[in-house]
């Protein structure tokens, strides 16, 4: 059986309103919250569609901002980490030609007790 969080949604986006009022002082969010609000109370179909329309919005939103929020770490953080990095480094990837291979043998006998309790 599906529960119905449509009034609990509607409770959510009108405390959003009026918080949106006494943060920038707009007159208008107070008025959507009033309506969201008494649409709520009076009106299950109205509510569910409202719920409806704020989880598209939300799912939206879900393929958008993470694509933007990895790309300003991209190019916010890491770009610039390399090139310094690679300005003051001599060698920060070890590409150099110096080492025969980056292979690093373990001679390191792997028994049953091995397996027990890795972390």
């Amino acid at each position: 059986m599906k529960t119905d969080t449509s009034k609990s949604t509607i409770l959510v986006i009108s405390m959003g309103f009026l918080i949106l009022y006494l943060v920038f002082h707009w007159q208008w969010a107070v008025m959507v919250a009033l309506v969201v609000g008494v649409v709520g109370v009076l009106s299950s179909y109205l509510s569910q569609k409202i719920e409806w329309v704020w989880m598209k919005i939300a799912q939206l939103l879900g393929y958008i901002i993470p694509n933007i929020l990895l790309t300003l770490m991209f190019f916010l953080f890491l770009y610039p980490i390399s090139l310094l990095s690679k300005l003051f480094s001599k060698d920060p990837l070890m590409l150099s030609n110096q080492y025969k291979t980056y292979f690093i043998d373990i001679n390191k006998e792997i028994d049953k007790k091995s397996f027990e309790k890795t972390w």
